[in-house]
This record gives structure tokens, C-alpha cells and sequence, in this order.
């Protein structure tokens, strides 16, 4: 993690938008001169707040005066921020963990492309990855969306990315966008020198199982329950070859080669 970045404090919302019935995109106003990092999370809630413990939510966006977040009403924490109005501040701890971009030096320059694969707002921060210089160091990048229905809200977002993606390829469960199926049955890992991911556990595991076979490195971003978010409290480990890791410091991204899945 890069500490010299993490701050701590409270941020003034510039806007609350509604992306569907449970997603909404929160502009938080950045008062500090380094950036987050494409992979970095934050430790959100609001000031005024009955839950004890930030949620802890990936960076989607960076605009040169904000940071933009999509977030899901999931429980009591995610609803309070869902609530929040323009001119409202959040207590916010961050940026936290690595980025995407750390790993990108051990990437083949083979003239392959790379791949970007999420599973429902795992989109979040593989778009704003998408923002980074350094991926522009390969031939193009193809970036693959699954979702459980139909969202042409994010789906629009990523075909908007300021960088856009060379191809697009969206799924969804029950067809209703894109092919009918998991996004995993889309992915040939063979054709990218890399392959970056963010969504659920059992996804993960399917992605790097599939990135394993052909020989195609991989690194995914890992979603754990956290509380302290620095690394003392040991709440959100993740198994690896080389023993247990936290998320919030040693992660969020992981080589998923080292990773040990349940």
C-alpha cells in the first residue's frame, strides 16, 4: 500500500445520481494532489452515520477534481450513502491497498492484447483502470461485462470510457443483453497477454483457472468483508501460496496464480 497517499477526513458529495433501482454513482470533491490509484478503494460512510465501519468501495472514475464511485444498496451502510445529498459530507479513509497498474511491469509485450473481464460492478474499477497511460503501452485492450440482466446504464458508461475499449463483450444470465451465459464462457485466454478481473469469488476462480490452462497471466481484485482497512485487524484474509495475506494492504489486486481458492 502506499501510505504516503492515505488520508483520512471528511469529503463533500458534488452529486448522488441513480444508475438503476440498485446502483447509484456518488462524486465525492478531492482536495489532495495525488490521485487514487486505478484498483484503490476507499473506506466510505457518511458523516452522520449509525453503522460503525466504512463500506470499503473501489474507485470508478477521477475527473482532475473528484473521485466517482458506483456503489449497490446492498445493506444499512450502503442505503445511508444511497441517501446522501449534494453539499453532504462522507468520512472517508484512503486511497487503500495496490492498483492494477503495480502490475502491469511483469506483463509479456508479446503484440498480444490485454482483457479486462468483470462480473457486475466489478466494472467499477477495470473502467477507471481503463484511464491509465500504461495500458496504452499494448496493442489494445477488449473489455468483457457480465451481468446477471440487462444494464444498459453500465454498460453505457464503459462504452463511453474515455479510452474505449477495442471490443466490448457483454453477457448476461438470462440473455437479455449481449450472449446468454456466464462472461467466463466467453473468455479465450489465449488471445491476451493478460487478463485483469474483478467480480465475485466463484468468478474469480473460473477466471484464473482458465487463464492457468493457456498459460496467460493474471491478476484479479479480490472482494473481502474488511473492518480497519490498514492491515491490523487480520479480518480480511486472503490464502495464497505464500500463506495468508490482507486484502486491504497486500491487495486488493492479486497475481491469481498465487492465489489459493476455497
Amino acid at each position: 500500500m502506499n501510505m504516503s497517499t492515505r488520508q483520512s477526513g471528511y469529503y463533500t458529495v458534488l452529486e448522488n445520481k441513480s444508475i438503476d433501482d440498485a446502483v447509484f454513482r456518488v462524486a465525492v470533491a478531492w482536495k489532495h494532489a495525488t490521485p487514487p490509484k486505478a484498483g484503490q478503494f476507499f473506506l466510505i460512510k457518511p458523516r452522520r452515520s449509525s453503522v460503525l465501519l466504512g463500506r470499503p468501495i473501489s474507485v470508478a472514475h477521477y475527473d482532475g477534481r473528484s473521485v466517482h464511485f458506483l456503489i449497490m444498496k446492498l445493506g444499512a451502510g450502503t442505503r445511508e450513502l444511497a441517501e446522501t445529498g449534494e453539499g453532504e459530507e462522507l468520512s472517508m479513509i484512503g486511497p487503500l491497498g495496490n492498483g492494477w497498474a503495480d502490475f502491469l511491469p511483469g506483463v509479456p509485450q508479446n503484440g498480444k492484447p490485454i482483457a479486462f473481464v468483470s462480473g457486475g460492478l466489478g466494472c467499477a474499477p477495470l473502467m477507471y483502470f481503463a484511464e491509465e497511460p500504461a495500458i496504452r503501452s499494448f496493442p489494445s485492450f477488449h473489455f468483457y461485462a457480465g451481468f446477471p440482466t440487462a444494464s444498459p446504464q453500465l454498460t453505457g458508461m464503459i462504452t463511453a470510457l474515455p479510452m474505449p475499449a477495442h471490443k466490448l463483450i457483454v453477457t448476461t444470465d438470462d440473455g437479455t443483453d449481449g450472449e446468454k451465459g456466464f462472461i467466463t464462457d466467453a473468455l479465450n485466454a489465449g488471445d491476451y497477454a493478460a487478463v485483469f478481473s474483478c467480480g465475485t469469488p466463484a468468478m474469480l476462480k473460473t477466471v484464473a483457472a482458465i487463464c492457468g490452462k493457456a498459460g496467460t497471466a493474471c491478476f484479479i481484485s479480490t472482494e473481502n468483508r474488511m473492518a480497519c482497512g490498514v492491515g491490523a485487524c487480520l479480518g480480511c484474509t486472503v490464502r495464497t501460496v505464500y500463506g495468508n495475506k490482507r486484502c486491504c494492504t497486500d491487495g486488493p489486486v492479486f497475481n491469481a496464480m498465487e492465489a489459493l481458492f476455497a
